[in-house]
Parts: C-alpha cells; sequence; structure tokens
C-alpha cells in the first residue's frame, strides 16, 4: 500500500507511523465554539499530600482511559501523535480515522480559519481535561497550608507538550520511542515505575539535544517543499 492518491491510504500510514495531524471537515464559517470549560484538577483529579499510586489505581485509569477512547470523541486521540496517539491506537479502531469528525464538531470541535475566506475546516480536539485523562495525571496536594492549597502534577505518561520538547520526538513515532514506551509499560507492570512531575519528564525524556533540532529543520524543508509543490 503506497502513500495516495487515496486518502484513506495517506491516513493509513500517518496513523502507522505515529504522526501527527487532522482528518477535517470543510464548512461555513460560523462562529468559534466557545473554550471548554476550565476545571480545577484535571484529568484524575485532586490527591491529598503524600498519595502514592498502586496497580489497582492504574487499572482505575486504565479503565476510564479506555471508556473515554471507546466514546465518539476519543477518535480525536488517534490523530495527535505523540504519546496520546500511541496509546489510542492500542484502543481506538482505525477505521474510525476517516470517517470524519464527529457530528458535534461545530459546538465542540476547533474551527481552522484564514480570517478571508468563505469556508473553515473544522474538527474535534483534544480538551486539557481529556488529555490529561489519556495521560493518567493526578493534581496531588503539596500539603502546605493556605486558602488554595498548592499541588503537584504528577502522571503515568508525559503530557504532550513535554513529549514535543524531548529528545524522543523527531515528528513520528520512532523505533526508539516504541522501546522507551514498552520499557514504561514493562515498568508500571511490575509496580517499579514512578509517577513523575513534568519537570521530572522533561529530564528523563531529555536524551540527545539535537534530535528536536533536526526534526524541526526537516518540518521545515517539508513545509517549503509544500508550499511550492501546491
Amino acid at each position: 500500500m503506497g502513500w495516495g492518491p487515496d486518502p484513506q491510504e495517506i491516513i493509513f500510514h500517518l496513523l502507522e507511523h505515529g504522526v501527527e495531524f487532522r482528518v477535517c471537515c470543510r464548512d461555513a464559517v460560523g462562529i468559534a465554539p466557545e473554550p471548554p470549560l476550565a476545571f480545577r484538577y484535571s484529568g484524575l483529579g485532586y490527591r491529598r499530600a503524600g498519595y502514592t499510586p498502586t496497580f489497582e489505581d492504574y487499572g482505575v485509569y486504565m479503565d476510564l482511559r479506555d471508556s473515554f477512547f471507546d466514546c465518539p470523541r476519543g477518535r480525536a486521540a488517534l490523530f495527535a501523535g505523540g504519546v496520546v496517539g500511541r496509546l489510542a491506537r492500542d484502543r481506538v479502531n482505525e477505521d474510525l480515522a476517516s470517517l470524519g469528525p464527529t457530528a458535534d464538531v461545530f459546538m465542540t470541535g476547533v474551527r481552522f480559519w484564514d480570517g478571508q475566506s468563505s469556508t473553515a475546516y473544522w474538527d474535534d480536539g483534544l480538551t486539557d481535561q481529556e488529555i490529561g485523562l489519556i495521560c493518567g495525571v493526578y493534581d496531588v496536594g503539596t500539603g502546605a497550608t493556605n486558602d488554595d492549597p498548592q499541588t503537584s502534577r504528577i502522571s503515568w505518561w508525559p503530557l504532550p507538550h513535554v513529549f514535543r520538547s524531548s529528545g524522543l520526538n523527531t515528528g513520528w513515532w520512532s523505533p526508539d520511542c516504541e522501546v522507551w514506551f514498552q520499557q514504561r509499560q514493562a515498568a508500571i507492570k511490575r509496580g517499579t515505575a514512578k509517577l513523575l512531575t513534568q519537570t521530572e519528564w522533561k529530564h528523563v525524556t531529555k536524551y540527545y539535544k539535537k534530535t528536536r533540532e533536526v526534526a524541526i529543520a526537516s518540518e521545515m524543508v517539508a513545509g517549503q517543499f509544500l508550499s511550492e509543490a501546491l
């Protein structure tokens, strides 16, 4: 199977390589959806200071995550790339990828508009709350006593902004990414995996610092090529 011209072939290969992309529908510009409600605590919610998740907690997290993947909005996670996309591919039926956005896209989705055209592109987008759930985020109290208790955000997996800036991110899900992913899963199953703050995740996924620079340069060259070709 090649890389086109059939759009389904292109979608299949992008998913297979773990590339971040979108499958949009084009429609009237309309009104941009309202921003989603902001929750005080994201993902799996608040836990008291000193909380250490157990393997049973991991099972609860997986059940909640899979329930989201099984709903219509779970499709959006397939296109997220990185860790979110990798987790989704273990659960979400890839045949859903080519079906286009959900029926609620004009109310809860994302609009891409150049500000001038009479039409815009629309697609489903993940909220911060949904991303926190997928990555297994807990807001854990630090023990500080004041009117607004401080929390530290720990997670089973790094959040997308951390992965994007890491040495693992080369623009696709490379063999090195898969090795790291399998090692992390094995550690979780052994009960030896530590949940990390996003700062700690940045440190452990740093790897070779030039990797991201190469990926950015490649993306710029690809963008220039597409601009000239189209």
